[in-house]
């Protein structure tokens, strides 16, 4: 038992490296980002949620956008839901624009996303880790890579020779369709994932999403989204497991 806790602090210990890593070497220059956003910018928003287990619920999320310069963007994310349960994510990703004749053709990008999970109604903690490749062109973004989780209960020792659950091979995706172009003061977007900046799901748990925004002015932008997950799709029987809708502001710099 104390070789697996001694395999899970070293994944913990290369992920964090890995993370550190990403952004160490990003020289802080202007701001530009040519698929999401060219600002900084801080959002927030609330919603309504159910599922199986916790019935009805609030969510909450905060979060901070950093496009650090043309090849590095960064994300902080905060959530919090009245069911009791709480996530930090951090997430980075190195990207590469492509050209050909001239033209723009997208950008390859790298990403690194990590996950700390808090379930005080349960009393458990985990952590997430994904690492992707993906590809982010107007209309479409998709990306692919490895995920792994570990989880253990609060109140064990840590002279217990009880150990957490390592979950060490995922298939992480994310594959959204968007029928505006990026530089639309409106966009409408459909999204299939199993990971998202709260949670980690195995790859046959898919989550699907619904995300929307409308530009109120320069600086302020309105943002809508739904989420379903459905739990057994991959089997004979397919049942509900949840969905949530949230709304929420942002305001960019």
């Amino acid at each position: 038992m104390r070789a697996n806790r001694e395999k899970g602090n070293a994944w913990i210990t290369l992920v964090v490296f890995l993370l550190a890593a990403s952004g160490m070497y990003a020289p802080p220059v202007g701001a530009h980002n040519a698929y999401r956003d060219t600002c900084y910018s801080i959002g927030a928003s609330a919603g309504y949620a159910y599922n199986i287990i916790y019935a009805h619920y609030g969510v909450f999320d905060v979060d901070a956008f950093l496009p650090l310069n043309p090849h590095f963007e960064g994300e902080v994310h905060l959530h919090a839901t009245t069911a009791n349960t709480y996530t930090v994510g951090i997430q980075a990703q190195p990207k590469f624009p492509i050209r050909r004749d001239g033209k723009d053709c997208g950008e390859i990008l790298l990403e690194t996303q990590l996950m700390y999970e808090l379930f005080l109604r349960n009393r458990i903690h985990g952590l997430n880790a994904s690492f992707l490749v993906g590809y982010r062109w107007e209309y479409v973004y998709v990306k692919i890579g490895y995920g792994l989780r570990l989880a253990a209960m609060i109140d064990i020792s840590p002279h217990s020779t009880d150990n957490g659950i390592l979950e060490p091979h995922n298939l992480v995706y994310h594959a959204e369709v968007f029928v505006r172009p990026h530089t639309s003061p409106w966009n409408l977007s459909f999204c299939v994932t199993d990971m998202t900046e709260s949670q980690m799901e195995r790859m046959f748990t898919p989550i699907f999403i619904v995300n929307s925004y409308v530009d109120l002015s320069s600086h302020w932008r309105l943002e809508m989204s739904g989420r379903c997950k459905p739990v057994g799709i991959a089997n004979m029987a397919p049942s509900f497991f949840g969905a949530e809708g949230r709304i929420g502001a942002r305001y960019r710099f």
